[in-house]
């Protein structure tokens, strides 16, 4: 949903078109409420080099989608600086034009999600079946989700990173024993918990080993699935949380020190978190 009260910030914007085509940028680049957003939304990643850090992108289509939904961002970012930059010499038309915030301009452009399997899986759509197969380096993207239902044996597995879901065929040996449906958390929209809370089937949500993470999962999907959702925990994750990531706990504590976990299946996680004081990244178990 399109936030009307925040506005992206020039400055912010052009750091992030940097990123888009590939370059890191000083942590000190982004305003501090922009890193945090877009290190909660796993959309991006930091780099340390001694007491340096920096921003990575991790997936310009998935941060494309993310302005879009998030600021109303209808054209390209580079295009969309280009047109704020000249300010009143360019008509107000044209900055409506580059932006949905016209209060005449609110519906999404499209609805649906994502969705990819690396085993043939059986669903229906409209109460025809479906067969969902695709080939590697294929995603089938659900227009009419009301109506797209799934067998009963299929476990939902959300996938937070793009990156992940793009190579879904490197996590085979993680759900070994399921059959398994991978959806895509992006788009940002709330069609996808919608679909979520119509169907029977289980929701397995697999996101970073961190705290924003794991805010993701409560507020996102939990505090609306309840038990039906849970959050994907291997069995090997203390061992690798003893090598993780410790700068990035470090950012992260501060902002979700004080976060409310409604649900006590995560206590062991957490536990472990704070005890290494390291996270880990979802990308590890790729393979």
């Amino acid at each position: 949903m399109i936030d009307r009260e925040q506005k992206l910030r020039l400055g912010d914007a052009r750091k992030l078109s940097q990123m888009m085509q590939g370059e890191s940028v000083p942590s000190s680049g982004l305003s501090k409420q922009m890193a945090e957003e877009l290190l909660s939304e796993d959309l991006i990643w930091q780099q340390v080099y001694g007491s340096r850090r920096k921003f990575k992108l991790r997936d310009a289509n998935a941060l494309s989608i993310y302005l879009a939904q998030r600021y109303g961002i209808q054209v390209s970012l580079d295009e969309w600086i280009k047109v704020m930059e000249s300010g009143e010499t360019v008509s107000r038309a044209r900055q409506v034009e580059v932006t949905s915030r016209s209060k005449a301009k609110s519906t999404r452009s499209f609805t649906g999600f994502l969705v990819k399997s690396y085993q043939p899986i059986e669903t229906s759509l409209r109460g025809e079946p479906l067969l969902i197969n695709p080939p590697q380096g294929l995603s089938l993207f659900i227009e009419d989700f009301t109506h797209f239902r799934l067998a009963d044996d299929v476990t939902v597995v959300g996938i937070e990173n793009g990156e992940n879901f793009q190579h879904i065929e490197q996590m085979r040996h993680l759900f070994k024993n399921i059959k398994v449906l991978f959806v895509s958390r992006y788009p940002q929209s709330s069609d996808l918990r919608t679909w979520l809370r119509a169907i029977s089937n289980p929701y397995l949500h697999f996101g970073d080993f961190d705290l924003a993470g794991i805010h993701i999962f409560l507020t996102e999907f939990f505090t609306h699935l309840g038990l039906k959702a849970s959050f994907f925990i291997p069995s090997d994750i203390e061992a690798r949380l003893q090598t993780g990531n410790a700068p990035l706990y470090d950012l992260q504590y501060e902002h979700f020190k004080e976060m409310k976990v409604i649900d006590k299946r995560l206590k062991p996680l957490i536990d472990m978190i704070h005890r290494y004081r390291r996270v880990y990244e979802q990308e590890g178990y790729l393979q």
